[in-house]
C-alpha cells in the first residue's frame, strides 16, 4: 500500500476526513481487523471491516455435536452492505502501536478519558502515561501526543502519534 493510494485491487474506497471517518466506524456494530502491517517502515496500516449479525443457523451438515450448537445461533460476519475502513498512521507521526487479542483487554476506566465507541480517541490514558515514562516522547517532543483505539471484535489496536491518521471509507468490489 502506498501513502497515496489507500485503495487495494478488490476495494474502492474514497479518502474522507478523519474525523468523518471515527464517526462512520463508531455507527457500525461491530468491527474486524482484517490487515494491520507497516506498509513501508514505521507506516501503520490497517483494514478494519464492518460485521453485522446475520440470520440465524437453522441446520447444519455437520453431525458432530459443536455442530449442533451453533443452530438458532446468529453468526457476526461482513455481508455485502458492510462497509470497509482503511487507515494510515503515517511515518512522520508514529510513535507506537500496540495489537492485543480482546480477550485479554481492559474496558478503560477512571481517570482514563475518551470519546467515541469503536473508534477512540482518549484525552487521558494509562498508555499515554507509559509512553512519556518509558521513551523520549512527551507533549513538547515530537508534539502532543494523540492515543487512538480501535476496538474490534478479536482485537484492539491502540496507536500513539502525534497526527490522526488518513482514513478511507469504502466497500469491497464484487464482480457479477
Amino acid at each position: 500500500m502506498r501513502e497515496d493510494s489507500l485503495i487495494s485491487e478488490a476495494i474502492e474506497t474514497m479518502e474522507v476526513p478523519w474525523e468523518e471517518g471515527a464517526r462512520l466506524i463508531n455507527e457500525c456494530t461491530y468491527l474486524f481487523a482484517t490487515d494491520v502491517r507497516e506498509t513501508e517502515e514505521l507506516t501503520l496500516g490497517l483494514t478494519i471491516v464492518e460485521a453485522k449479525t446475520q440470520a440465524p443457523i437453522l441446520n447444519t451438515e455437520d453431525t458432530g455435536p459443536v455442530a449442533q450448537l451453533r443452530i438458532g445461533g446468529r453468526p457476526i460476519e461482513e455481508d455485502e452492505t458492510c462497509r470497509l475502513f482503511q487507515l494510515l498512521f503515517d511515518r512522520n507521526h508514529m510513535i507506537s502501536y500496540t495489537v492485543l487479542n480482546e480477550s485479554y483487554g481492559k474496558y478503560p476506566e477512571p481517570p482514563e478519558a475518551f470519546t467515541g465507541k469503536l473508534f477512540r480517541v482518549f484525552s487521558h490514558s494509562h498508555l499515554l502515561e507509559f509512553t512519556e515514562r518509558t521513551t523520549y516522547a512527551s507533549g513538547g517532543h515530537p508534539g502532543l501526543l494523540l492515543h487512538f483505539e480501535i476496538a474490534c471484535l478479536n482485537h484492539v489496536i491502540d496507536v500513539i502519534c502525534t497526527a490522526p491518521p488518513k482514513i478511507a471509507v469504502g466497500k469491497r468490489i464484487t464482480s457479477t
